[in-house]
């Protein structure tokens, strides 16, 4: 029998295990598990997970709303804080702007008080304006802050139009509000206004008023002609009007030209000029100028001074029309 030969062919290897891995759950290795039947898990996006997505965006907005307001609000009470109590902001200067032509700034100032080393932004700016207002002359005020520590106040002052006499002398603006006394300086600058009742200026001040300020209308429609002589003094009679007296004591009667239309007043003072060029021409010395007269307002009657008792052809006077 023939030997039999060795093959030459290397035996098969048998297949290698895999090494177990360690794991907290045991020596096992990973592995995937696929559930076969079974209710699925929520994704993210479906069912649980959108409702819980869709909470947060809904609270997420009011939450950072509230987080920022929190923020402002502990902001501005620092900040508030901080310039209430620096000594940066003290208030070291009161300025009147513009500079006052009749109050004194200082008086202005001391009016203000505002004590020293006061913080501007802890000041009641309302109560230094109506502190400030208190004075005559002021008209308007307001208070204003100028960084880093001063006042300012914007004053507008009362313009004085005419003197009023109510016992005393007082100053009037063109509104007809009397605002003051008037020193003897002051009432040798304007016309003044004669024949008001005290107490009826006291029980009736609107009506008051309305003389003034028909009586400011003369005195305005007078000097729009420089040739005309001077005013001293408008009376004021709720009987007969107005009477208009120059400086020298000329007696001009206007009736209630002072209620009536500009043009009105116009005609009347036309004529006078050209009655008192007429007077002046024939040197006659008026005493009573009337142009009131309703019936015929184009006719001016003039009563004449007497004349002076040292003149040869002295005689009475006498009443003319012209």
């Amino acid at each position: 029998m023939g030997r039999t030969r060795a093959s030459s062919a290397s035996p098969p290897t048998p297949p290698r295990r895999r090494r177990a891995r360690w794991s907290l759950f045991g020596r096992r290795g990973n592995r995937r598990v696929r559930l076969t039947s079974g209710p699925a898990l929520p994704r993210v996006g479906d069912g649980a997970g959108q409702a819980l997505a869709a909470a947060w965006r809904r609270a997420r907005r009011p939450l950072v709303i509230a987080g920022a307001a929190l923020l402002v609000v502990g902001g501005a009470v620092a900040a508030h804080q901080l310039v209430t109590r620096s000594p940066h902001f003290a208030v070291r200067a009161v300025r009147v702007v513009p500079t006052p032509r009749h109050a004194s700034e200082e008086a202005l100032a001391t009016r203000a008080a505002i004590p020293s080393g006061t913080n501007l932004f802890a000041l009641d700016l309302e109560a230094v304006a109506q502190r400030v207002a208190e004075d005559p002359w002021v008209a308007r005020v307001k208070a204003r802050r100028e960084l880093p520590n001063t006042v300012a106040l914007d004053v507008e002052e009362r313009v004085p139009a005419a003197v009023v006499a109510l016992g005393p002398l007082y100053l009037a603006d063109p509104t007809g509000a009397v605002f003051k006394r008037a020193t003897p300086d002051e009432a040798a600058r304007f016309p003044i206004i004669t024949g008001l009742d005290r107490d009826r200026f006291v029980d009736e001040p609107e009506r008051a008023r309305a003389d003034i300020r028909e009586a400011l209308a003369v005195v305005a429609a007078w000097s729009t002609d420089a040739a005309r002589p001077a005013l001293g003094e408008i009376h004021v009679d709720h009987a007969i009007g107005l009477t208009a007296y120059t400086t020298t004591g000329v007696g001009v009667r206007l009736g209630r030209a002072g209620t009536e239309p500009p043009a009105a007043l116009a005609a009347r003072l036309a004529r006078f000029d050209r009655v008192w060029a007429s007077l002046a021409a024939t040197k006659e010395r008026p005493r009573l100028i009337y142009l009131d007269n309703r019936a015929r307002p184009d006719r001016v009657t003039v009563k004449l001074a007497a004349p002076t008792p040292t003149s040869p052809s002295a005689k009475a006077p006498s009443n003319s029309e012209i």
